[in-house]
C-alpha cells in the first residue's frame, strides 16, 4: 500500500496546480469520523482521489479551462469598452440638458422681470421685419431660428416665426414646443387671451409632451393676469395636485398666495 501511495503522491506533485488540486481532493475526501492529525488514508480513497485527479488533468489537458479564460478576457474587454461608451453617451446628454436649462433658466428671468415690474414703461420694439417664408432649413433648423427671436427678446418677431413654424409643421417632432413657446411670446407681450388659446392647445393636442405641465401652469397665470380668479385658482390647484413636490408646484403655491391676497 505504501509504494500504491508513493505513485499516487508523486501524480498529484506534477505540477503546481495539479498538486493543489490533489491535496484539495485527499482533504476534502478524509473521513469525518477521523482523528484530527491521523496518517491514515484508505485504499477506496485512495482510489476515488486517483478517479478524480484524472478527470482534472483530462480537463487540463483539453485547454477547456484555457478557453474559458480567454473568453472570460474577452467578455470583461468588451464590457470595459461598452461602459466607457455608456459613460461618454451620459457626458453628452448631461451637456445637452445643461444647455437647455441654461437657456430655459435666461428667458425665465426674462419673463420674470416683465412679470415684476407692471409699472415701469416698456421701450417701443422696433418694427419687425416681415418675412414672408421661414428660414430655408429643415424642421429642426425653423424651430431654432424661431426659438432664437424668443430669446433673444424680440417676441413680435418671435410670435410671427413661432405661427409660421404651426403653418408648416402642425404634427412635427418640435410642434409641442413650438406652440408652447409661442404661448410664451405672447404672455410675455401681455397677449394673456392669446397666450391662454395657446397653452390650452397644448394641453388639448399635445396631452403627453413635456410642455403639458409647463401649459397647465401658464394656464392658472393667464387667468390671473386676466382677473379670472376661479379658473386662475383651478388651474394652479391641479398643478399643486398633479405635480407635488416640483418646481412646477412651487411657483403655483406662490402665484396662489398672490391670488388670495388680492
Amino acid at each position: 500500500m505504501t509504494g500504491h501511495t508513493d505513485a499516487t503522491v508523486n501524480r498529484w506533485t506534477r505540477g503546481p496546480v495539479t498538486g493543489l488540486l490533489g491535496l484539495a481532493i485527499v482533504f476534502a475526501w478524509t473521513p469525518a469520523g477521523a482523528q484530527s492529525g491521523s496518517p491514515v488514508v484508505t485504499q477506496h480513497q485512495l482510489q476515488m482521489v486517483e478517479t478524480r485527479l484524472d478527470r482534472v488533468e483530462r480537463l487540463l489537458d483539453s485547454g477547456v479551462l484555457t478557453e474559458m479564460l480567454q473568453n472570460t478576457d474577452a467578455l470583461q474587454a468588451e464590457l470595459r469598452q461598452l461602459r466607457g461608451q455608456v459613460e461618454r453617451l451620459q457626458h453628452e446628454v448631461r451637456s445637452l440638458r445643461a444647455g437647455q436649462r441654461a437657456e430655459i433658466r435666461a428667458l425665465e428671468e426674462r419673463l420674470g422681470l416683465l412679470e415684476g415690474d407692471r409699472t415701469a414703461p416698456e421701450p417701443e420694439p422696433p418694427e419687425p421685419e416681415v418675412i414672408d417664408t421661414l428660414p430655408d432649413a429643415d424642421e429642426q433648423g425653423a424651430y431654432q431660428a424661431a426659438f432664437d427671436q424668443l430669446m433673444s427678446g424680440d417676441y413680435p418677431e418671435a410670435i410671427l416665426q413661432l405661427e409660421r413654424f404651426m403653418e408648416r409643421y402642425p404634427d412635427g417632432v418640435y410642434s409641442a414646443n413650438a406652440l408652447y413657446w409661442l404661448g410664451e411670446a405672447k404672455y410675455a407681450s401681455q397677449d394673456y387671451e392669446g397666450a391662454l388659446v395657446d397653452f390650452q392647445a397644448v394641453r388639448d393636442r399635445f396631452p403627453d409632451s413635456d410642455k403639458a405641465s409647463d401649459a397647465l401652469l401658464k394656464i392658472g397665470y393667464s387667468h390671473f393676469e386676466l382677473g379670472h380668479a376661479d379658473p386662475a385658482r383651478e388651474a394652479l390647484n391641479r398643478v399643486v395636485s398633479e405635480y407635488p413636490g416640483t418646481t412646477l408646484s412651487r411657483l403655483a403655491q406662490d402665484r396662489l398666495r398672490r391670488l388670495e391676497g388680492r
